[in-house]
């Protein structure tokens, strides 16, 4: 193992200044004397600062304390999913629980360690879980829930942290500087190697099988990216002035290491010799433990019931929020899951579930629309959860008859960004109507409803209504609007009800019954006619309502709808038996 020299690197670490302590719950972002000085030259001249601080992560809802292991001391928690939460105590238990996130999720206790403290637990995504303890044993079970834990003396000091990252490594770490690895962790064959000589290794976390990060109560962290390869496949650096007690990292690159003065480590590059790691003062308190979803979503908790969030530990300038959903307990653990849903224990013997909020959807007006196809937008925030789904509905109404998938997935944790979808296929002149949906495991959200209208087509024939009335035109009668468009004429037709040219508020059908404050008015049909070629629009003549009712021989009187057949027109008319001379009918004709 190779190992740089034993004092931070402040060319490449951010710190404080040697002394200097933050008081409570101040954020501020530590600077070397080199920027400083870059800072105050930029004011003096008139500058400008350099990036503003980023949006800290969205808090996480809490559910309040629950007692799950009764008299006893946690150690140690972590999720493989969630469907399956195992924790650790000091009396040799290994609690599990399938449903995590319900409201009151149940655990089942099995002794496996015989009244000795278990220290530290990795549940990999495949299901595989290892637990170490303090007299040199590991313990590995496929079936956590089922009881059937295997154990193995691998080594002769305490054990302090173990990671699985997969179903076939497993990655150990014990008090003396060793590292304990195994490719087969539930039939034994670990190895061992010295990798931190006379430290004491706190604790270990392996993104994949290519990347492990240990880190000791000297202020080091060793890395690796072959952590089977022995010793010489180890390398360490001095990145802190105090004690590391725990250490996260992510597959996706990120490890975020925390000390007992409240401050939290971040690399982007862990696994290089040359690693670059920050340092920024995060909590007033000694940080117990932290745990980076595949999200990028880090929290960690500390030692009065406090956790701390973020989505951007390793940016320049990263933001943390703070939260107490336990006040005044310490916190032993965290695991979080790229879902955005977090498990922590207390040392008083209870569980808490913390979950981001559900996405934030939002509908946009479409970018580009055309006769047969429009480009919809919207944006869309995570809220540091890997999404499920992302899509938008549509149609020419908003029960919305059918749906198109985002062309791009947004980052969990990139905060709010835009989406889109291209429709092609839609008909000339028609309004839609579409809103964007988002959904993760923390839940699902609409945007509002947007409609569009395609373009005109003059590929397409324009459809010229022609509309007429029947009826009885009196009070309480029912009169029919008839568009008058050719036969086989393809288009939507909208009717509106005119009294004296004026819109009949709500008279918006092909039928309309006559109202008292009819009588004495003149009332009209009107009917548009839209297609891809455009729309047109007509009014028939003119019902004129008698103020004293229509007379008996006029209401026994029926004219029909006319016909045209064989170059002839005809009208069916039907005159009252009561009138002494006949009907006298008045007709209209107009040739298309």
């Amino acid at each position: 193992m190779t190992r740089t020299p034993e004092r931070p690197d402040h060319r490449q670490l951010r710190l404080m200044p040697a002394g200097m302590r933050l008081p409570g719950r101040v954020r501020w972002r530590c600077i070397a004397r080199a920027e400083l000085l870059a800072m105050m030259v930029a004011l003096a001249v008139g500058g400008s600062l350099a990036p503003a601080a980023a949006e800290a992560a969205p808090s996480l809802g809490w559910s309040g304390p629950t007692a799950f292991d009764s008299g006893r001391t946690p150690s140690a928690v972590s999720c493989a999913s969630e469907s399956l939460c195992v924790a650790v105590d000091r009396s040799g238990t290994a609690l599990s629980t399938s449903d995590p996130a319900a409201p009151g999720a149940s655990w089942s206790p099995v002794e496996i360690d015989g009244g000795q403290a278990l220290s530290a637990v990795s549940c990999a995504p495949a299901g595989l879980c290892g637990a170490v303890d303090g007299r040199g044993y590991a313990f590995a079970s496929s079936n956590p829930g089922g009881g059937a834990w295997s154990p193995a003396p691998i080594d002769g000091a305490a054990l302090t942290g173990v990671s699985c990252p997969t179903a076939s490594l497993c990655v150990a770490v014990d008090e003396s500087g060793n590292v304990l690895s195994s490719g087969s962790p539930g039939s034994g064959g670990w190895t061992i190697a010295s990798i931190d000589p006379g430290h004491h290794l706190r604790a270990v976390s392996c993104s994949s099988q290519s990347l492990c990060v240990a880190v000791d109560g000297s202020g080091n962290v060793i890395s690796s990216v072959n952590p089977a390869g022995g010793a010489s496949a180890w390398h360490g650096q001095r990145v802190d002035a105090g004690e590391l007690l725990g250490v996260s990292c992510s597959a996706a690159g990120t490890c975020v290491a925390v000390d007992a003065s409240g401050n939290a480590l971040a690399s982007a590059d862990p696994g290089s010799l040359a690693a670059t790691w920050s340092l920024t003062p995060i909590d007033g308190e000694s940080l117990t433990g932290a745990s980076c979803a595949s999200s990028g979503l880090c929290v960690a908790v500390d030692g009065r019931g406090e956790t701390v969030a973020s989505d951007d530990p390793e940016s320049p300038t990263p933001a943390w929020s703070a939260s107490s959903p336990d006040p005044g307990q310490p916190l032993a653990g965290i695991s979080c899951l790229p879902g955005g849903f977090c498990m922590a224990v207390d040392t008083g013997g209870r569980w808490l579930a913390g979950r981001v909020p559900a996405p934030q959807a939002t509908t946009l007006t479409p970018t580009e629309v055309t006769t047969t196809s429009a480009t919809l937008a919207g944006a869309v925030d995570p809220k540091d959860a890997v999404l499920g789904a992302c899509r938008f509905e549509y149609g020419t109404g908003i029960s919305y008859t059918q749906s198109i998938p985002c062309s791009a997935l947004p980052a969990a944790t990139g905060g709010v960004q835009g989406v889109s979808a291209q429709l092609a296929g839609l008909l000339p002149n028609t309004t839609y109507h579409y809103r964007v949906l988002a959904s993760s495991p923390a839940g699902a959200n609409a945007g509002a409803d947007v409609a569009f209208t395609t373009a005109v087509s003059s590929l397409v024939a324009l459809v010229y209504p022609h509309p007429s009335i029947t009826g009885t035109p009196a009070a309480g009668q029912r009169l029919t609007c008839h568009p008058g468009t050719p036969s086989g004429a393809v288009a939507q037709l909208s009717y509106a009800w005119l009294r004296d040219l004026i819109p009949i508020p709500g008279a918006t059908g092909s039928t309309y019954t006559v109202k008292d404050q009819d009588t004495g008015h003149h009332l009209q049909c009107q009917v548009t006619a839209a297609d891809g070629g455009g729309s047109a629009t007509a009014k028939s003549a003119f019902v004129t309502i008698p103020v004293q009712g229509v007379p008996a021989s006029a209401g026994e009187t029926v004219v029909g709808r006319a016909a045209f057949r064989g170059g002839k027109v005809s009208v069916p008319i039907i005159c009252s038996t009561q009138t002494s001379a006949g009907c006298q009918v008045t007709l209209r004709l107009t040739v298309v």
